[in-house]
């Protein structure tokens, strides 16, 4: 029943959020794709909740509820100059190793011009394509939501695609 009611509140507050949004004919939202490439930084952090487990040279051997993984990766432009980053903080919900855990993620991504806020959740780390929302943004990207993919590439690099909406100005 509480699920329910909380469906029945979710929906009518997207349909007064995308009526408040004005009709066709006078848009107040910019679409916008912004690609990135990340290149991965090998900063990484694990903190090990109870049971505690073996940290290997890939990182560690099982995960369980509660642990928490934080890495960092740079954004960087055709010649690989750095032009951003991507924080990443995951806390496990459902343990297990990588590819059968569950993590719920938050991330910041800095990028020329501002920053974005993400958020993406399920089985993360055994998928090489994640996709997430886009929850927010500051700078030129103040108010942005939408989505977002990530495609791991050869060479430590990965494909980021967001799609987002900005309030106009």
């Amino acid at each position: 029943m509480r699920r329910t009611a909380l469906a029945v509140a979710i929906i009518a507050a997207v349909s007064l959020g995308l009526s408040a949004c004005g009709s066709d004919d006078d848009p107040k939202l910019e679409e916008q794709t912004v690609n990135a490439t990340e290149q991965d930084t090998e900063d990484f952090g694990f903190s090990d909740n109870p049971p505690k487990t073996k940290v290997g040279e890939e990182g560690p051997e099982k995960l369980s509820p509660g642990d928490e993984l934080t890495f960092r990766a740079n954004f960087v432009d055709a010649s690989k100059k750095d032009i951003g980053d991507l924080d990443v903080v995951c806390t496990i919900t459902k343990g297990g190793r990588f590819d059968a855990s569950s993590e719920v993620c938050a991330a910041t991504a800095t990028l020329p011009g501002g920053t974005l806020a993400l958020s993406v959740g399920g089985r993360v780390f055994a998928e090489d394509n994640v996709r997430g929302a886009v929850i927010g943004g500051t700078g030129k990207y103040a108010g942005a939501a939408g989505n977002f993919s990530t495609k791991e590439e050869k060479g430590g690099t990965s494909k980021d695609v967001f799609q987002i909406f900005v309030p106009k100005k």
